[in-house]
């Protein structure tokens, strides 16, 4: 092969080489601009995930207030079961030692009415009046 030809050949590949190299350039930035997209989303992505874990940190947050509140209204209830409890239990009893005299007294009652109604009677003579007849 003549020294040219050799020369153009390498001329021809240099060029195709030259003109590889720019297109893989090219592809290369093209690749490039995609991942800084792609490194955007996923920011996007990481900064949404941010928000959902605060979000879920505050809703914890209400929760356990809530629950604080329920714990608090249990305790109150207990408190004022108890109260009330006592109350009636006191009540209960005043009301039957009240009822238990009640009844002690009436059976008194209805003893002696039965007493006084099972003695016999002491017959009384009445002194005898002046006839009404004149002699």
């Amino acid at each position: 092969m003549p020294e040219s030809a050799k020369s153009e050949r390498f001329d021809r590949l240099e060029k195709k080489v030259d003109a590889l190299s720019a297109d893989m350039s090219a592809r290369f930035e093209q690749v490039d601009k995609r991942f800084e997209q792609v490194d955007q989303r996923f920011e996007q992505v990481d900064e949404r995930f941010k928000e959902v874990d605060q979000q879920f940190t505050d809703v914890k947050k209400q929760f356990r207030e809530v629950q604080e509140h329920f714990v608090e209204q249990r305790e109150y209830i207990e408190f004022a079961y108890g109260r009330l409890d006592s109350r009636m239990t006191e009540g209960f009893v005043r009301l039957d030692s009240r009822l238990t005299e009640g009844f002690t007294r009436l059976e008194r009652k209805i003893d002696q009415i039965i007493d006084a109604r099972s003695r016999p009677k002491a017959t009384t003579r009445r002194p005898s009046r002046p006839s009404k007849r004149r002699r």
